[in-house]
């Protein structure tokens, strides 16, 4: 059975999954009153693919940096496990997450191996990290990620700047994977990839993570490819949680309350604000 079906079952019988992220009453409001995250209260079960949905300015990516300590909540509890965000948990917190990002955020002048070895920089002494001196153990298992993403030998040396955008996304992920992480924040991962890409992208993603048993907390736009690959649908509106469930249950009604008032650009199935940024 797998993993969805699981997550299913347990939901249908009402005992649910045990939290391993778990958010209560998170709110952010920055100083000129926007309220980025304002009350988002909200479990990830262990193990999970959840998509969180929403336009531009939902707080979907907010939601994602308060995780690893990026964003400073103006009030509310995040907890990892048994673990609550603090400034004395912030160090442990971070060891166990890991973040794809939209943009890749690779060294484009260093070699592939580089940029996945970079991934763990927080587990080596800093001399060593900037003379590239890894432990062979960290080397074999970058070899060993590179590979599960797809690339090959050939590619080690090869310069991230001459690589196609879907091959630098492969290589964050094998960044991410590197350290066999609890929970990997993916934000907008293949927003700029083809619709092809990116369904390979986000299978790989699915996949490598579910073989080491984390949780995935991935922002997207396009409703169809979370249908698609999510175990869990969280609906973003202007900092509000106003879905949270089963793809299934993320029908036309439900898309359109996510949306309303918004306008979807032609040939695509994700929606863009008019007036809310």
């Amino acid at each position: 059975m797998s993993v969805a079906a699981i997550l299913s079952a347990a939901q249908a019988i009402g005992g649910g999954v045990p939290a391993h992220l778990s958010f209560r009453d998170l709110r952010k409001i920055y100083a000129d009153g926007v309220a980025a995250l304002d009350g988002v209260s909200a479990n990830v079960g262990k193990g999970e693919f959840c998509v969180v949905l929403g336009p531009s300015g939902s707080g979907k990516s907010t939601l994602l940096r308060v995780v690893n300590g990026l964003t400073d909540l103006t009030s509310g509890t995040m907890t990892l496990s048994d673990t609550a965000l603090s400034p004395k948990t912030l160090r442990g917190i971070r060891r166990r997450v890991a973040m794809v990002h939209q943009q890749f955020n690779l060294v484009e002048r260093a070699s592939v191996a580089s940029n996945v070895l970079a991934g763990a920089v927080a587990e080596v002494p800093s001399w060593r990290a900037l003379l590239g001196w890894y432990p062979d153990h960290l080397r074999d298992r970058a070899c060993e990620v590179i590979a599960r993403v797809g690339l090959d030998e050939i590619h080690l040396p090869r310069r991230a700047a001459a690589l196609s955008g879907g091959q630098q996304q492969r290589v964050g992920i094998a960044r991410a994977l590197l350290l066999r992480p609890e929970v990997i924040l993916a934000d907008e991962p293949v927003a700029s990839l083809d619709p092809a890409i990116s369904r390979e992208v986000l299978g790989l993603l699915r996949e490598a993570a579910r073989e080491q048993g984390a949780t995935v907390l991935c922002s997207l736009h396009q409703t169809d490819l979370a249908r698609e690959f999510a175990d869990r649908i969280i609906g973003m509106r202007k900092g509000r949680v106003v879905f949270d469930g089963a793809p299934h249950l993320f029908d036309a009604a439900a898309e359109g309350r996510l949306y309303e008032g918004l306008t979807a650009p032609v040939g695509q199935s994700a929606y863009q604000e008019k007036a809310y940024a």
